[in-house]
């Protein structure tokens, strides 16, 4: 039987691919969106994540069902997650060298992030044990950039017939514990994660939104969840941190336009810039926004199959 998939005519289904973009804590919305896309039967045949969506891809593609995420999610307390690598007496003692020493200049005494990240990795562990990429239930795509080559460095699932990207690098073996600790490894905020010959931060530099990956590893259908920033007005940016976090996030935004959306047949856009991340309820709040973006989409996605 002769099926239609974007103007196409096939003889067998449509592959779905699924591509998470990172957002911090907006990543909870990622839940939702999986949720209304398994309770319509939307299939699901490999998936790819930046950052934050790398890691609810690395939950799914193990086999974790959104409800099994939700209830994760709740419990988590950012706390316990947090090893930060620079102290204040660290920074009064650097404070006093740069001051005091010709050798010494204030940027070249600052961490290379405040969070070692060792914490984090360790979580991961928990959940996925020694799994690699090759050991998932789903082919599986995560990004990150080597900031040594400036490389985009794609943990993937090896499949046949895949095409290479330009300027990438691609790594079959890796523990997903290792893959998601480099992807989410924000510059400033984390510590590169070292694998190999590499120093690795978080893949929104150069791909928030990895729906390109999925076109090489064969997606017919590419569904993406864009949390990115959207080009809203913010106004209460005060900290050094705030600024170069939002930084990030207008360079992330260009990129995407510019790449990210290129190979993308629908567009999920959840609404949660407006969220309290400091509410108790941040969790409900956050899945259910991005179930009700998924169900706006889902015609749309029907059409396509």
């Amino acid at each position: 039987m002769l099926v239609r998939v974007n103007g196409r005519e096939s003889n067998r289904r449509p592959k779905v691919g699924l591509a998470l973009s990172g957002g911090g804590l907006r990543g909870i919305a990622h839940i939702g969106v999986l949720n209304v896309l398994l309770q319509n039967q939307i299939p699901i045949h490999m998936i790819a994540g930046t950052s934050a969506g790398a890691i609810i891809a690395a939950m799914y593609a193990c086999g974790y069902s959104p409800r099994d995420m939700a209830a994760i999610a709740e419990t988590i307390k950012i706390r316990d997650l947090v090893d930060l690598k620079f102290t204040i007496a660290d920074f009064l003692k650097h404070g006093v060298k740069c001051f005091f020493g010709p050798k010494y200049r204030f940027w070249s005494v600052l961490p290379k992030g405040l969070v070692k990240g060792d914490k984090i990795e360790k979580f991961f562990v928990k959940y996925w044990q020694q799994k690699t990429v090759r050991d998932t239930k789903i082919p599986i795509a995560i990004t990150a950039v080597d900031i040594n080559s400036a490389d985009t460095v794609f943990f993937t699932t090896p499949l046949p017939g895949q095409r290479e990207i330009l300027n990438a690098r691609y790594i079959h073996n890796a523990l997903l514990s290792e893959a998601v600790r480099a992807s989410i490894s924000i510059p400033g905020i984390f510590c590169p994660k070292k694998y190999r010959d590499m120093n690795l931060v978080d893949g929104g530099v150069k791909n928030n939104l990895p729906t390109d990956i999925l076109h090489h590893m064969g997606a017919d259908v590419i569904i993406a969840v864009n949390l990115g920033y959207d080009g809203q007005q913010i106004n209460n940016i005060e900290t050094i941190g705030e600024i170069l976090i939002q930084c990030i996030e207008i360079m992330g935004r260009e990129v995407t336009l510019l790449k990210g959306e290129q190979y993308a047949d629908v567009i999920i856009r959840p609404s949660v810039y407006d969220l309290d991340f400091k509410s108790s309820r941040y969790v409900a709040h956050c899945i259910a926004k991005g179930e009700e973006a998924a169900r706006q989409k889902l015609s749309d996605i029907k059409v396509l199959l």
